[in-house]
């Protein structure tokens, strides 16, 4: 479909939706949003150079009826044109965002089901949420600044599912309210040994050797909890089901009593299913060990013509929503796969979280990963990478710890660390 004859259709349905109330509105908003991301990359691209006070000041100047009237296709054969009725859309977004808002359509999700919102066969989740790292300026993209204060998350990014999380999170509405900033910490364990063995499939770890893990683990998150961090992450491939399991029993029953945190993003292992099929799994748990998350790695790792990782593949992204932000999980090369296009792109959230294990390019991949996810969408990146050695006494560090926050690409050197503990403000 040519994008003109998009933009008209759109338009009309989306002009009779937006007199049905809050539903029709957010109907009618996803229309006029899919009417934008229907242009070409070029056309589309024309938004960075709408001024944004002009923008926000054409929308005080009409009503949301007038926007819609405005809004004239045309044939739109060249350059100016299509500007021009990319501007109006713009406008007409926007004025529908302002409608939903008052509306009451700003009512706290707390349910996935609520927050779907499903036009012409396109399902997405439509939040009431405002990105917590940027504000509409202009030269920002589309995806940047379409909406000021509402976000669009598609479900779904390819073949992939993505699904919202919610936590009722009354540790993070106190952080808030005490106006803490939010602070992750990162866990490394120097010495780890891993216990691989070699299946027809290709390698699978089945161990992992470290002195006292579970009294480790529990001073770390107790650490955590009192320099008030939201959270806590760990490596890839660097916690058992078997720690796992100790975890969730110390925090479950009480004996744990000093965590205050939110979530704890447990590393990840190979584990089977019920099916008998393996994967690299990531459990995110709260602070009282509940499982809230399982992310399955997407992407298999393989080095050159040797074995690769013996797992199936996840089919599945999770977004955390927390009284602090939206998460999103990867495991290592779910994120720094420079070779394909991961998902992350094109998922609006706050954060992205990464339990990794490699050395230098692996976390090279995770740095020119994370300038790409900050260029288009603003999202932080944190990455905690156990430094893979085949023996204990190879040298190198403990691991690398990636915390982008801004456009500033670090220095590699700067990342690495020799302290298994740090906390970062993010």
């Amino acid at each position: 479909m040519l994008w003109i004859d998009l933009v008209r259709r759109n338009v009309r349905a989306a002009e009779v939706l937006s007199n049905n109330g809050v539903r029709g509105t957010r109907r009618a908003l996803l229309a006029i949003w899919l009417a934008i991301e229907g242009a070409d990359d070029n056309i589309r691209d024309l938004f960075r150079g709408f001024d944004e006070d002009r923008l926000e000041a054409d929308v005080d100047a009409i009503s949301l009826a007038e926007a819609f009237a405005q809004i004239i296709p045309g044939s739109a054969k060249n350059t100016a044109a299509k500007e021009a009725l990319l501007r109006s859309l713009a406008v007409c977004l926007r004025a529908l965002e302002r409608q939903l808002w008052s509306l009451g359509g700003s009512k706290v999700q707390r349910r996935e089901k609520p927050a779907v919102v499903e036009f012409d066969g396109t399902s997405a989740y439509l939040l009431m949420r405002a990105p917590r790292h940027r504000i509409a300026k202009t030269e920002d993209n589309f995806r940047r600044r379409g909406l000021k204060k509402t976000r669009l998350i598609p479900r779904k990014i390819g073949k992939l599912d993505v699904r919202l999380v919610f936590l009722q999170d009354f540790r993070g509405q106190a952080r808030l309210k005490e106006q803490t900033p939010l602070s992750i910490a990162a866990a490394l364990f120097p010495g780890i040994r891993y216990i691989e063995e070699t299946v027809p499939e290709g390698f699978v770890v089945v161990d992992v050797e470290f002195q006292d893990q579970v009294d480790v683990m529990r001073r770390q998150i107790r650490d955590a909890s009192i320099a008030r961090c939201a959270g806590i992450v760990y490596p890839e491939l660097s916690i058992t089901s078997q720690t796992l399991a100790a975890v969730r029993t110390g925090l479950s029953n009480g004996i744990w009593e000093e965590c205050e945190l939110s979530m704890i993003v447990a590393g990840s292992r190979h584990e089977a299913d019920g099916a008998g099929r393996r994967f690299n799994v990531c459990t995110i748990l709260d602070g009282y060990g509940n499982a809230i998350g399982e992310h399955r790695k997407l992407f298999r790792y393989s080095e050159g013509a040797g074995p690769h990782e013996a797992i199936e593949l996840g089919s599945e992204l999770q977004v955390l929503v927390m009284a602090e932000g939206l998460f999103a999980f990867g495991i290592c090369l779910d994120f720094c796969n420079l070779s394909e296009r991961p998902p992350y792109l094109d998922l609006d959230v706050d954060y992205v979280l990464v339990p990794s294990c490699g050395r230098e390019s692996t976390m090279y991949s995770h740095m020119a990963r994370s300038g790409e996810v900050m260029t288009k969408l603003k999202v932080r990146t944190f990455v905690v990478q156990q430094y893979y050695r085949k023996t204990p006494e190879e040298p190198g560090p403990v691991g690398y710890v990636l915390a982008r926050v801004d456009a500033v690409m670090p220095e590699l050197s700067s990342l690495a660390t020799s302290d298994p503990w740090h906390v970062h403000v993010v």
